[in-house]
């Protein structure tokens, strides 16, 4: 509630303070919204409630805000000065609209709008005696830019026992019937681990369509998917909480189904105090973007991206060991080796599909990568790309002694093992066409999830499965010599790089004590890999060899009991570090904003970060169309990160997103160029 209240008095401040600065209509505030005070009747009856309203018009285009205005924007508010003992009601708030700003989800009115308040007359209210109604009424009035406006009003009404209506009646009535009514709540309750909410309704009205207006600042995440569908037991509401949201709290809202009783749906109002309990939480749903998207083109996607996979930085170090293996397997064994490669790739998606959607049933937001958001995988990853690269420089061998020059041949079970390990080290790395894909799969059914993770393996393996089936495509390469021993001392160079990359990976996750025993449990590794490439050779190096390897598993094993309390923040103290709040704030401003949604361990990310949005040219172009720069950093786990990419379709960074105040977001591609940059921004 407070930050809410911060982040209103910031807006109007921001408007304020803009609007008596540069704004071009300083001296002319637009009067975009007309306000009119009316009665439903012409006489107040003593001991009655006499019926007033303040009719609003707003200019096409303009929209002002509901009780609870979403994330963005300021309600309207009623000042009221009446006679003695006379009494106003809250306003009596029609149901809203919806306006989705680039993601960005108001609650408001548009057009002509009645603001009904009930006024409370005494019984001892004189007949025949007039008293003047005064009223200060203050608005939010939003269209490309917001501006605060306001009027003062009053009406004279004489005190009478007398119900004859005005010429406002009909509109009254009107107004009267689009009001929600209350239902009783059967039941209200909140998962705080999942952040889900819980309401279960006492009716049985029939409905197609559905929305809940919640009330309450930052009572819910606004973008986030709900689900309203009728049990045996009532109609039951499911919402994504924010995090202020707690047991005890009274929650309330207002259920609109089939665009409310103005288009001839019904509306119902609720509020119940919040019970602890276990909520499974509405599964996110993908945007515009992918929900155009059919299950047989995502899968093509997926097959598409996972070709390109093979290119990737943080993949081709580990493949390009396959061509080696290839090159040295008899010809009669390649299809064994084929599949048995596809099989490992295939039984890791698997895998790795089945964890994802266990994960997101139990109402977490994850995505593409998201193992290596724990900093112990991260140093485990390490660990074995330290001992993949001890291998390629000839330090020891994975299997019994080998011949030095590279030339043995792979076993079926090291070739089911590679294509484990190929995905393993892909998950870092997003192509192009695999965003949509994912974004997808994770927001479908599991055998949705299936199919499209099954074709991100197929395309990944399909080059590999191919030279298995058709040798021919190898003998380009020279035939099997010292030449491979050269090739592996080669691939250990951007093997060496991706293990140094990983050490940088984990400097961001994790506090220095935790990160140098780490680094001690690395080099100790070394130096046991190296030891036992002696003794497979017959050196007598048994005592050191177990000495490094016990000092390896021990500063490992305190490493990750510190990875528990020691994670680093992505975000401290980092001027340009994203929010949703400084993207509203932004973009009340009329500044356009670009998110660069990224991760340490995302090679696609700094690639892109090293190739474009470094570039002196770029960053020139941001400045000169005044387009604030805003980095969410997915390095470590980050809720309202991963609810803000799968609220674009994305299960994974990296994503990126040019907000404009006057147009609709634009996604940019995954992989960037210069001019895809420029071209975005002079648009």
């Amino acid at each position: 509630m407070i930050r809410g209240f911060l982040s209103a008095l910031f807006l109007w401040l921001v408007i304020f303070s803009t609007s008596q600065a540069q704004l071009p209509f300083q001296n002319s505030v637009p009067d975009a919204v007309k306000a009119e005070l009316i009665a439903k009747n012409h006489y107040a009856e003593p001991g009655k409630k006499f019926t007033v309203g303040v009719l609003l018009r707003h200019d096409k285009g303009w929209h002002t805000y509901w009780k609870t205005t979403g994330d963005t924007g300021l309600p309207t508010t009623m000042d009221w000065k009446l006679p003695d003992g006379w009494k106003a009601s809250d306003i009596l708030w029609p149901v809203p609209k919806v306006f989705n700003y680039s993601g960005l989800i108001n609650y408001g009115y548009e057009g002509e709008v009645l603001l009904p308040v009930e006024i409370s007359i005494p019984e001892n209210a004189i007949v025949g005696e007039s008293f003047e109604l005064k009223l200060k009424i203050s608005w939010l009035m939003c269209e490309n830019l917001c501006i605060p406006g306001g009027k003062n009003l009053s009406l004279r009404v004489q005190v009478a026992h007398n119900t004859e209506p005005t010429k406002w009646l009909k509109l009254f009535e009107s107004a009267e019937k689009k009001l929600p009514k209350p239902v009783e709540v059967i039941e209200a309750k909140i998962d705080e681990s999942s952040r889900a909410i819980s309401i279960l309704l006492n009716t049985d009205a029939p409905f197609n369509k559905s929305y809940v207006f919640a009330e309450g600042a930052e009572s819910i995440i606004y973008s986030a998917p709900q689900e309203v569908k009728q049990t045996p037991k009532g109609l039951e509401l499911k919402l994504v909480a924010s995090e202020t949201m707690k047991a005890g709290i009274v929650f309330g809202g207002v259920l609109v189904a089939d665009e409310g009783p103005a288009q001839g749906g019904w509306a119902r109002s609720f509020s119940a105090s919040l019970g602890k309990g276990t909520v499974k939480a509405p599964v996110w749903k993908v945007n515009a973007e992918t929900s155009n998207l059919s299950l047989w083109l995502a899968a093509g996607m997926a097959l598409l991206g996972g070709l390109i996979l093979n290119l990737m930085p943080c993949v081709f170090p580990v493949l390009s060991l396959k061509i080696l293996a290839l090159v040295n397997t008899a010809k009669s064994r390649l299809i064994a080796h084929g599949l048995s490669f596809l099989a490992g790739v295939l039984v890791s998606m698997v895998c790795l599909s089945g964890i994802l959607v266990a994960v997101k049933s139990a109402g977490e937001a994850v995505g593409w990568g998201f193992q290596l958001q724990s900093p112990w995988f991260v140093a485990l990853l390490a660990l074995l790309f330290t001992a993949i690269t001890i291998n390629l420089t000839g330090g020891f061998e994975f299997a019994g002694p080998r011949i030095s020059s590279g030339t043995s041949s792979e076993t079926i079970t090291e070739s089911f093992l590679t294509g484990i390990l190929a995905v393993v080290v892909a998950t870092p790395c997003t192509a192009p066409f695999m965003g949509a894909a994912l974004g997808y799969a994770l927001a479908g059914t599991f055998a949705e999830t299936f199919v499209v993770f099954i074709c991100l393996g197929l395309g990944m393996a399909f080059p590999w499965v191919l030279i298995s089936f058709i040798p021919a495509l190898i003998s380009w390469l020279p035939k099997p010599g010292s030449w491979m021993k050269y090739f592996k001392l080669a691939m250990a160079i951007p093997m060496g790089l991706t293990t140094l990359w990983l050490f940088w990976v984990l400097f961001q996750q994790v506090g220095l004590l935790t990160y140098c025993l780490f680094l001690l449990a690395g080099l100790c590794l070394g130096i046991s890999l190296f030891a036992y490439g002696k003794i497979q050779f017959g050196a007598q190096l048994k005592p050191v060899f177990l000495t490094t390897s016990l000092v390896t598993i021990v500063c490992f094993a305190i490493a990750v009991s510190g990875f528990i309390n020691d994670r680093v923040s992505t975000t401290q103290n980092i001027a340009d570090a994203w929010s949703n709040q400084k993207v509203e704030e932004y973009l009340a401003q009329g500044k356009p904003v670009f998110v660069d949604f990224t991760a340490s361990w995302c090679l696609t990310c700094q690639a892109n970060k090293v190739a474009v949005l470094d570039r002196e040219v770029v960053r020139k172009a941001f400045k000169a169309k005044g387009i604030q720069l805003l980095v969410a950093d997915w390095t470590n786990r980050d809720e309202e990160i991963s609810k803000t990419l799968e609220s674009f379709g994305r299960s994974g960074v990296p994503l990126y997103v040019l907000y404009s105040p006057n147009s609709p977001a634009k996604v940019l591609p995954e992989l960037l160029t210069t001019d895809i940059v420029l071209d975005a921004i002079q648009k």
